[in-house]
């Protein structure tokens, strides 16, 4: 059931929507062009890369409840992207992962992939926010002295909050001690679910997160490479900073994969299309960009992930009935 949804979605998002035919003419017109191919093999280089690094994260916090080796990891990561394409926000990319591993109790395996998700997010929140305080003195009047004050206090919380972000990340001993305080003694499975959090070790989040930041920097560099593939010519930081916009603002908007991609596409356009002259036709190579980086970062490892489907295991013997 799960196979069939995903090529279900697949299909529908990359060929049944409206865009897919431009999309299309406009990738094999372009596909004569060696600069291009070259650029898209590049990009395909880089996906095993990105995953691969998402394993080595995953691998690092999973260990905690259940050594892995690093091909289990992978094929873990992969059958979590197919069933991440039907959830909200992607949230059966956890179940799906946890649910191919010999966990006496998937909990615990889904709270540390939550953990690891979380690094990425806060680091898309990073980039995304210092991109802000880039982003509005080129794009905006702040000379006036509202509007000053007004960007000296959006650089203030984003100096807060990501300080706040990588303290609350790194389990900082005040918000650690915070937390158990909230929660009743008497409640043991919880407190017993926040020790697994609380066992895994700061090095190990601080390479959580480094590795995190490797990912992002990745996936944005095959952003910017199909950008250029598409002829649409951005000085490398302006364009950085842009996708990290787009990211920033796309990751605050509840979704599911099968419009992730519409979404993504629309949030690209308006502010990519912002570094070009009014009137240049540029949403078309911007949405084909997009669209390939969604194919190849998304739609295909979700399709490798369905060779190991049949790895999920969602009713398990307890620890008692093995005994």
């Amino acid at each position: 059931m799960i196979a069939l949804l995903a090529f279900w979605f697949i299909y529908r998002q990359v060929v049944v929507t409206g865009d897919f035919e431009h999309f299309r003419l406009l990738f094999v017109e372009r596909a004569g062009n060696s600069r291009f191919v070259l650029i898209v093999l590049m990009v395909l280089i880089m996906m095993p890369l990105n995953w691969g690094v998402e394993t080595v994260k995953w691998k690092l916090l999973i260990s905690y409840v259940e050594k892995i080796s690093f091909f289990s990891a992978f094929r873990s990561v992969m059958t979590g992207i197919s069933t991440s394409l039907f959830t909200p926000n992607r949230v059966g990319e956890f179940f799906g992962r946890v649910f191919t591993l010999k966990l006496a109790d998937p909990l615990k395996g889904v709270l540390l992939t939550i953990a690891g998700s979380l690094s990425q997010l806060i680091v898309t929140l990073l980039f995304g926010s210092f991109s802000l305080i880039a982003f509005l003195p080129l794009y905006f009047d702040t000379n006036q002295l509202w509007a000053r004050y007004l960007y000296f206090g959006v650089v203030l919380f984003v100096i807060i909050g990501a300080v706040f972000m990588i303290m609350l990340f790194l389990r900082s001993p005040v918000l650690s001690a915070s937390i158990h305080s909230m929660v009743k003694p008497g409640w043991n499975k919880i407190h017993e679910y926040i020790a697994v959090l609380q066992s895994v070790e700061r090095k190990v989040l601080l390479k959580v997160l480094l590795l995190s930041m490797f990912r992002y920097l990745i996936f944005s560099t095959q952003f910017y490479l199909m950008l250029r593939a598409f002829d649409l010519s951005i000085p490398f930081l302006h364009a950085f900073m842009l996708i990290s916009m787009t990211y920033f603002v796309a990751t605050a908007i509840p979704t599911v994969a099968l419009v992730d991609l519409g979404i993504r596409g629309s949030v690209a356009i308006y502010f990519i299309g912002m570094y070009f002259k009014q009137g240049e036709q540029v949403a078309m190579a911007i949405l084909s960009a997009t669209t390939t980086i969604w194919i190849v970062n998304l739609a295909l490892p979700a399709l490798l992930g369905l060779l190991f489907i049949n790895r999920l295991t969602f009713i398990r013997k307890s620890t008692s009935d093995v005994k």
